[in-house]
C-alpha cells in the first residue's frame, strides 16, 4: 500500500473510531467487585461470511457457508472461560445455548452464577463492509486493497438476579476502529468451494484465532480482565 492509500485509510478509520467507541461501556466498578461466578454463552452461530466491498456497489460480492464443524461458539466460550478463571477472585463456566435472554438468566441462576456474559454478532454502521459474525472480508477502494479474516461481535454482561444489563463491549479494542486483525496471504475468492482443503484449514485456524483473541478483548472492554 502506498503513502496516499495509507493516509486515506488512516483518515477514514479516524472518523469511524469516533462513531464506534460509544458502544463500549465498562461494568461499573461497584458491580465488578460483586462479580464472582460467571456463565459465558456464545451465540455467534455457524455461518462463515465471505464479502467483497468494492469501490461501487456493482462490484460487491458475498457468500455464506455453514461451518458448524468448526465449533466456533464452543471455542470462543472456552477461551473466555479460561481467561476469566485465571483470576483468583472469579470462577466461570460455559453454557452452549441458543435460547433467549430470560432462559439464559434462568440457566445461569441454576448454576448459582451472579453474572451472565452473552456473545452475539453485531454490525458496526461505521464499517458496513464487516458483516456481523465472522468471515473473510476484502475491501477495494481506489488504490486500497485490504483482505483479512475478522470477527465482529459484542459481549454483554447481565446481573443474573435482576436481569439488568451491566455493560457491553466490542470485540476489538476501543483504540482501533475496525475488526480486521487477522491478515492473510490467501486470495479472496467469490465462493468458499474455490478454496483447497489446505486453504480452508488455514481459514478455519485464522477464524478461531480471531474469535478467541477478541473474546479476551471484549472481556477487557467490560473491565473484567486487566
Amino acid at each position: 500500500m502506498n503513502i496516499v492509500s495509507r493516509l486515506f485509510l488512516v483518515a477514514t478509520l479516524g472518523f469511524a473510531l469516533a462513531g464506534c467507541t460509544g458502544m463500549i461501556r465498562q461494568v461499573d466498578q461497584a458491580n465488578i467487585e460483586s462479580v464472582r461466578k460467571v456463565v459465558v454463552v456464545s451465540q455467534l452461530g455457524d455461518t462463515f461470511i465471505g464479502s467483497l466491498t468494492a469501490t461501487t456497489v456493482f462490484g460487491n460480492s458475498s457468500y455464506k457457508v455453514d461451518v458448524g464443524d468448526w465449533q466456533v461458539d464452543e471455542k470462543l466460550a472456552a477461551s473466555a472461560v479460561d481467561a476469566i478463571n485465571q483470576s483468583e477472585k472469579l470462577n466461570a463456566s460455559m453454557l452452549a445455548s441458543s435460547a433467549k435472554l430470560p432462559e439464559l438468566l434462568k440457566a445461569a441462576a441454576a448454576r448459582n452464577a451472579d453474572t451472565l456474559l452473552v456473545v452475539t454478532p453485531a454490525g458496526n454502521s461505521n464499517q458496513p463492509e464487516f458483516w456481523p459474525g465472522y468471515g473473510f472480508s476484502r475491501r477495494t477502494l481506489f488504490m486500497m486493497d485490504r483482505s483479512c479474516i475478522y470477527s465482529l461481535f459484542v459481549t454483554t454482561a447481565y446481573n443474573v438476579k435482576s436481569g439488568k444489563e451491566m455493560g457491553i463491549a466490542w470485540s476489538f479494542p476501543k483504540w482501533e476502529s475496525i475488526p480486521c486483525d487477522q491478515a492473510t496471504d490467501l486470495v479472496w475468492k467469490d465462493s468458499f468451494e474455490k478454496y483447497s482443503v489446505n486453504e480452508k484449514e488455514l481459514i478455519r485456524k485464522a477464524v478461531i484465532t480471531s474469535v478467541t483473541k477478541n473474546a479476551r478483548t471484549s472481556l477487557q472492554g467490560l473491565g473484567l480482565l486487566p
